[in-house]
């Protein structure tokens, strides 16, 4: 372990202190800056949870009744607003001479590592709205001692740790999002739940006013011109989250004073429709309690931005803006509907990479902490060495998506040869606002031979971190000494297997078929597509046939197709099985639908050819016939036949 956290050490020389900013169930709950008068970084474990930000859950005195005018503070308190959907309980009460006493119960106090935990204290009611408590006492409920990662010690942090009474909502705040209602109260929904329309005009026929006025230069509506958004994604030598109608509307119409540019989520191609532009609202004065520090591979315009609802969720608005009256650069953009979003359903760990908030408020997570994450990777690279084990730390979706491949090479080379030693770096994160970080790691055979690997580090949903094989960003996540390493696939429940190298990678898969992607010269690979399909239907035009008897019906069927031209087959051999290879086109004037559905979801559109392979399959294997297509546009297409010829040539069949 020494070795990796020297490593860890290093990087943090490199980005700053602390690299993960929060320990153990951290990711999920740790919340720095919980209370103006206490430090960030205490509460951030599991003290936060009780002082900062709502992990606190208060426990109060039962012999001073809540409706006790003396005593607004005292009774239960719950609060429910934690990352990790934990509930915290304070006790409050309250003597006839003003002393209080709290007592507050959480039930994933970090500090504890994730076991339950105790604060008690005695302070003062001041000015009627603020209970003070000049120090609490913090202890693990099974005896351990609290221990925080960074930051000055718990006590310190936890000193003068303030409430604020709202008499007219009944409930308790820290100043800085943290909020508890009373035990049983109806908590209102944390989430506004306005909407609106068109703005600044309300109609078409103000719209059409607005354009002939900006055409004549009236500075009252020259300011809804944006070049520069009528040309985006297209052009991107500006950040289009700048525009004017964005901060306009958010100001004027919102009326929020500070705000941070999050995403646009799609726009209508031919410009002039941007749709989900998302805007989230920032805490005036505050910086960001779980994402202090500005990490490049936070988005810019979200640096610095702390939440609003608690130190998690951002009130968040979500709104589309249109060219109404004019496409184009001298086109002006109005708002068309909007709509202050609802708390967000807690989201699938495949999110951690790709969080999609176009739905909800969006939600940050706090990242892990330096020593969560090297005790992942000692383990995991520790029992690759060792040579058994390593699968226990990898998480899979259970939906065959992005990572769920199995990792190649795990506790050896392609020559058998077992691992020595392993070496990490850090290559980016934590990233807002999920808090993933991805890591290359490197691993030594005896006989000189280096494996690299992308890996992605991930808070799972039971709390635990995983790994997360392949990176986001690398198209090629395993080589051996330098070069790719084929990725093995299975087909038809493992009676077809084959391996295909990246940047090939699977963006389609059933039992029956499946499609691989990623080759192709720059926007090119979109059109790249290398599939495998069982039992081919027949067909023309929009309508499919039944499925061919055998390999030389279905060649008929192909040829005599009035969408397409084929050339004629040729005999081949893939994987020890004999074939017919053949290539086909869209015929000049075919209808739309003919050369898009040439055989069920083999695909030969009009952008370019397909190659296209047919086999008749051993007896005792589930399907009948086996076709193999690659296609791409025109100009790619020989590339990408010879970048497939690999895989060709990997094919075996397995009869049971």
């Amino acid at each position: 372990m020494g070795e990796h956290t020297a490593l860890f050490e290093r990087a943090a020389a490199r980005y700053g202190e602390p690299q993960f900013s929060t320990d153990g169930l951290l990711l999920r709950r740790e919340r720095k800056q919980r209370n103006q008068r206490v430090a960030a970084g205490v509460l951030g474990i599991a003290v936060f949870a009780i002082a900062a930000i709502g992990l606190v859950r208060l426990l109060g005195s039962e012999g001073t009744p809540a409706t006790d005018p003396r005593s607004p503070f005292a009774g239960t308190w719950v609060s429910t607003s934690d990352a990790d959907g934990g509930t915290q309980t304070m006790t409050v009460g309250v003597s006839a001479g003003g002393a209080v006493e709290i007592t507050v119960h959480d039930d994933v106090a970090t500090v504890c590592a994730g076991t339950l935990s105790t604060m008690t204290g005695t302070g003062r009611i001041e000015s009627g709205t603020q209970l003070v408590i000049p120090a609490p006492v913090y202890t693990c409920d099974d005896g351990s001692e609290p221990e925080t990662l960074s930051g000055p010690p718990l006590e310190e942090q936890l000193r003068d740790w303030t409430l604020f009474l709202d008499p007219q909502t009944d409930s308790l705040s820290d100043g800085v999002g943290g909020v508890w209602h009373r035990e049983g109260a109806e908590v209102p929904s944390p989430g506004p739940t306005a909407s609106g329309q068109m703005w600044p005009q309300s109609s078409l026929e103000e719209v059409l006013e607005a354009q002939e006025l900006a055409d004549a230069g009236d500075p009252r509506y020259t300011w809804q011109v944006d070049p520069t958004l009528a040309s985006w994604p297209d052009s991107n030598t500006e950040d289009p989250l700048e525009a004017e109608i964005f901060e306009r509307f958010i100001r004027e119409e919102i009326g929020w004073e500070e705000f941070s540019g999050f995403a646009i989520h799609g726009y209508v191609e031919g410009g002039g429709h941007l749709e989900g532009v998302l805007f989230l609202r920032c805490a005036p004065g505050r910086t960001n309690p779980l994402y202090p520090k500005v990490y490049p591979e936070m988005p810019s315009e979200v640096r610095g931005c702390a939440p609003t609802i608690d130190d998690s969720r951002y009130e968040t608005v979500r709104f589309n803006v249109e060219q109404e009256a004019r496409f184009g650069p001298s086109g002006i953009w109005v708002v068309t509907g909007w709509e202050l979003l609802q708390p967000a359903e807690r989201y699938s760990t495949f999110d951690h990479l790709y969080p999609d908030f176009d739905q909800s408020q969006v939600e940050q997570t706090a990242p892990p902490s330096n020593a969560e994450v090297t005790a992942l990777l000692d383990a995991f690279l520790g029992a690759r060495v060792d040579g058994e084990g390593a699968e226990q730390y990898l998480h899979r979706h259970g939906d065959e998506g992005w990572g769920d491949e199995e990792v190649p090479l795990l506790y050896a080379t392609t020559g058998e040869t077992p691992y020595e030693r392993s070496e990490i770096e850090r290559v980016q994160g934590p990233v807002w606002p999920t808090g993933w970080i991805e890591f290359e790691v490197r691993l030594f055979a005896e006989d000189g031979t280096v494996v690299e690997q992308s890996f992605v580090v991930v808070r799972q949903e039971d709390g635990r971190l995983g790994l997360v094989y392949g990176s986001p960003n690398d198209p090629i996540p395993t080589t051996e000494n330098g070069q790719a390493v084929p990725v093995p696939y299975r087909f038809l429940d493992g009676e077809v297997t084959f391996a295909a190298a990246p940047p090939w990678s699977y963006t389609f898969h059933d039992r029956t078929s499946m499609t691989l992607g990623g080759v192709g010269r720059g926007s090119a690979s979109q059109f790249t597509m290398f599939t495998i399909m069982a039992d081919p239907l027949t067909g023309v035009g929009c309508e499919a046939g039944p499925p061919a008897a055998d390999v030389e019906a279905l060649v008929r069927s192909i040829r005599s197709n009035p969408d397409l031209e084929a050339t004629a087959p040729v005999a081949v051999s893939v994987g020890g099985i004999d074939a017919l290879q053949m290539d086909v086109v869209a015929a000049p004037g075919a209808s739309d639908c003919g050369p898009m559905v040439l055989i069920d979801r083999l695909s030969a559109g009009q952008d370019g050819p397909m190659r296209l392979y047919l086999l008749d399959l051993p007896e005792g294997m589930s399907a009948r016939i086996l076709a193999i297509a690659i296609s791409a546009l025109e100009s790619e297409f020989e590339h990408v036949v010879e970048a497939a010829a690999p895989i060709l040539d990997s094919f075996e069949f397995h009869t049971r």
